[in-house]
């Protein structure tokens, strides 16, 4: 049985939630199950900002009602307190960040509840960039949970970023089990679709042997406050998806940072204004409207006066396409060392910096001169349904930020950890047998039956 699992992909400024209810390939036949997406106050995009008051009878504020205020002298605004989380050091920012994770987690463990998710039945599994810190930011962030409420026995399960990104461009929701002759098995054919790239190789090499066992691509996030590249490599051979390479680096080249904030400057000497003059959700408004040409006005406070600010000349658009055309020439740069090493057969561009359009096309024509094939992930055009859950493409945003999210929840990834999954033998993972272990260690929740568990990497106990 595939377990129902809740997918968390905790973003830097967005956190994004997807959600697939059990699989039991209980007979011989094919079972479909499409994972859904979170929708909390009619968004997809959940903002990972924090806002806390000296109110007692409301001290925090998350989301977006949190995206819409204007905060007071008196309020305290924690927007990157992701990455203060991971610090090094353990000072006292750090711990206002452990803080800030225990509400947050507080928060959303609520909305999944009031939206019918029992958290107790089913597995959480979080998304973690794939640094060498991998294993300590994950048990952390679950140590977060637990005491937000995700504690026994509910399994915190974890997978490198890179690697549920991919997965979730890949099968965009879609879970397709097949029990039949061979026992139960993923069926990526039916999940992939035939014009993927991994499963043309794989019929490539299978049926025709004009392809190698070996598919290489490369993965570029362009987050909040990073870029991560990640270069992958599957084995079409291997009865799992055969993702064992991943190379990844990062570079502090975020959207906030190196792009924004160079920009608003501008804009602001421009018209007067400072971006702290805007509210979280409006300055995301104005983002999008700038990067995609179309006019933005509002009446905002600066500087204690009221101001009628009116975006929508073309020396504002200028400045902006030059401002994101300087951006991704950054990132190439640091890119163009990694491509020229790996050589991939294809390049996906992901996270919310690839849907700036002038950002996406000025990387395209500089991998297209080292002949470079960059291939578009799926745009959404349809219309946002009204429910809690919604399928991604109902859900109003777009597969490049909702990939990671989507592919946590996959069932590849309950297959390739050990814990579901029955290969052709019959042979099944089975639960360590804990002999005199050591004083002072307990049976691990997951019972040593799942790799990818948080707290024991599936050795049994902790």
């Amino acid at each position: 049985m595939f377990e129902e699992t809740v997918s968390i992909d905790l973003g830097a400024s967005y956190t994004k939630v997807a959600y697939r209810r059990v699989i039991n390939p209980n007979h011989i036949g094919t079972f479909e199950e499409e994972s859904k997406i979170l929708q909390i106050d009619g968004s997809s995009l959940i903002p990972s900002l924090a806002i806390r008051t000296r109110d007692p009878q409301q001290p925090w504020f998350f989301g977006m009602v949190a995206a819409k205020m204007n905060p007071s002298s008196e309020m305290q605004v924690f927007q990157n307190w992701k990455a203060d989380l991971f610090r090094p050091a353990n000072d006292k920012v750090s711990g206002t960040a452990i803080v800030i994770a225990h509400r947050f987690f507080v928060w959303l463990k609520s909305k999944l509840e009031s939206a019918g998710i029992d958290l107790k039945k089913c597995q959480t599994r979080i998304a973690m960039p794939a640094f060498n810190t991998f294993d300590e930011r994950a048990e952390l962030v679950a140590r977060c949970m637990d005491l937000s409420g995700w504690d026994d026995p509910a399994l915190i399960l974890k997978v490198t970023e890179p690697r549920a990104n991919v997965i979730g461009m890949f099968a965009e929701g879609r879970n397709v089990v097949m029990n039949g002759q061979l026992g139960v098995n993923v069926n990526y054919r039916q999940m992939f679709g035939l014009q993927n790239v991994y499963v043309q190789a794989a019929r490539n090499f299978a049926l025709l042997g004009t392809h190698g066992n070996l598919v290489k691509i490369l993965v570029v996030d362009i987050g909040a406050f990073t870029t991560d590249i990640a270069s992958l490599t599957f084995d079409v051979t291997e009865h799992c998806e055969g993702l064992n390479i991943v190379h990844q680096n990062s570079w502090p080249l975020g959207v906030i940072n190196e792009l924004d904030k160079p920009m608003f400057e501008k804009l602001g000497a421009c018209h007067g204004f400072s971006q702290t003059d805007l509210s979280f959700d409006d300055s995301e408004e104005l983002k999008k409207a700038i990067h995609n040409r179309t006019a933005w006005a509002r009446n905002i406070i600066s500087n204690g006066n009221r101001l009628q600010l009116n975006v929508s000349a073309n020396e504002d658009f200028e400045l902006a396409e030059v401002a994101s055309k300087k951006f991704a020439a950054e990132i190439w740069g640091n890119l163009s060392v990694l491509v020229a090493a790996e050589i991939p057969e294809r390049i996906f561009l992901t996270g919310g910096g690839s849907l700036i359009p002038s950002v996406a096309k000025e990387i395209t024509n500089l991998a297209a001169q080292s002949g470079l094939r960059v291939q578009s992930v799926v745009q959404n055009n349809d219309a946002p349904e009204n429910t809690e859950w919604s399928s991604w493409s109902k859900s109003g945003e777009n597969l490049q930020r909702l990939a990671t999210a989507l592919g946590g929840s996959n069932v590849v990834l309950q297959a390739s950890a050990g814990l579901i999954y029955q290969a052709q033998t019959g042979i099944r993972q089975q639960p360590p047998i804990l002999l005199n272990p050591t004083a002072g260690y307990k049976t691990c929740r997951c019972q040593g039956a799942n790799k990818d568990c948080c707290f024991c990497d599936g050795r049994g106990f902790v």
